[in-house]
């Protein structure tokens, strides 16, 4: 599916009703192997690679994919993105997950800001080079608390290499399974697709 594709697929998905999936599929933004990195609003897909980073921004990769920060947003006075660790130190190594995994409301996270990678790695769960899941809790536009998981291609050094391939956020708070976006919202999504087609066709 190309990007063009993907974000129809998202409008069929995030305009049909609330509390429904937003689907970020088939990103593969590559992750700089600057200090600035890169940053990405996960509401909108927005992404900034600047050192003050991005209005609304949520996480910042930097560093090629051996680093990631939740001060992506330089003029917010607290972050709105908290990944799921193996303990609930702002340091502690993000945990990866797996297909059908559940984040919610007791997934293991921290608070305030906080930074994993470089010097010490704190992906020991995640293969070097190598496609994996992470989970997390975000701050939507609303202020409602929602989750979410992304697939992420993460280094053990600032090489270049490092990718954020996809993402998927439950909107109304609840859990959401990773990996597995929600069959009504893909039914949904196609069915917004077929309507666009056909109104082209005419």
């Amino acid at each position: 599916m190309t990007k063009a594709l993907s974000a129809i697929f998202l409008l069929g998905i995030a305009t049909t009703a609330p509390g429904t999936i937003l689907w970020f599929p088939e990103q593969d933004i590559p992750i700089p192997t600057t200090f600035e990195g890169v940053a990405v609003d996960l509401e909108t897909g927005a992404t900034s690679t600047t050192l003050e980073g991005l209005a609304g921004g949520d996480v910042n990769f930097l560093l090629g994919g051996g680093a990631v920060t939740n001060d992506a947003d330089q003029a917010a006075s607290t972050p709105s993105w908290q990944p799921v660790r193996t303990g609930t130190s702002n340091i502690d190594p993000l945990q990866q997950l797996g297909i059908g995994d559940t984040v919610d409301a007791s997934s293991t996270t921290s608070t305030g800001y906080g930074a994993s990678g470089i010097p010490n790695s704190h992906f020991p769960e995640f293969t070097p080079g190598t496609p994996g899941y992470l989970g997390f809790s975000v701050v939507l536009e609303d202020n409602t608390t929602a989750y979410g998981w992304m697939r992420v291609t993460l280094q053990n050094n600032n090489q270049s290499g490092g990718l954020i391939h996809e993402w998927a956020i439950q909107s109304n708070g609840s859990g959401i399974e990773v990996g597995v976006p929600e069959p009504t919202s893909l039914l949904l999504a196609f069915l917004g697709l077929g309507g666009l087609l056909i109104r082209r066709k005419r």
